[in-house]
């Protein structure tokens, strides 16, 4: 008689872990919904990193990012000269190499708001907004890294290591919680419509 109800609660066990364990992801699907579809939009960005040809492109992207930071800097009376990616006046030069593009940040916002549930209408503007942002932002990096080269060389590592890094990993992530915010605006008043 002993038997039967052990074995009875030995069967309820795995069902009620089931059940808890369906009641977790559900809780939990939009949060882990999120994460896998960031976490795989970033592993392709790596990927797509490691093939030559993005090399090339990304050589052609820094090159214009140094022409552009380089009429800034003559805009600024620095009397600058550009050379492919390097940027060079009477008292520094700096050369714009692979990991001064922020094309790693941009994607890291990009990443963030394509696996954000919202509509391709808000995602769109979204993503050029930001991007465009994060893109610019880099040639104030380079100019200001190029005025500190020349006005206060010792503050250069501190800034190109340390302090850049940080701001567009922070801007990024200000970026994307703007778009949210901007995307979520007009959610109540459609629901209340729709209703």
């Amino acid at each position: 008689m002993k038997a039967g109800p052990q074995k009875k609660k030995s069967h309820q066990a795995p069902e009620g872990a089931a059940a808890r364990a369906r009641s977790w992801l559900v809780a939990k699907g939009p949060v882990l919904n999120f994460g896998l579809k960031f976490g795989a939009l970033m592993a392709l960005f790596y990927a797509v990193s490691l093939v030559p040809f993005f090399d090339r492109l990304l050589y052609v992207y820094l090159a214009a990012n140094a022409r552009l930071s380089g009429a800034i800097l003559n805009w600024f009376g620095q009397a600058s000269h550009v050379s492919e990616v390097t940027i060079r006046s009477a008292r520094f030069a700096i050369s714009v190499r692979r990991g001064c593009d922020a094309i790693e940040p941009a994607w890291f916002f990009c990443a963030a708001v394509l696996s954000f549930p919202a509509p391709w209408a808000r995602k769109i503007p979204g993503l050029l907004a930001g991007a465009a942002l994060i893109l610019v932002m880099n040639l104030a990096r380079i100019v200001s890294l190029f005025l500190i080269g020349v006005y206060s060389p010792r503050f250069f590592s501190v800034a190109h290591l340390e302090i850049w890094p940080v701001l567009f990993i922070l801007a990024a992530i200000l970026f994307w919680a703007i778009w949210i915010k901007w995307s979520r605006r007009h959610e109540p008043m459609q629901e209340h419509a729709a209703a």
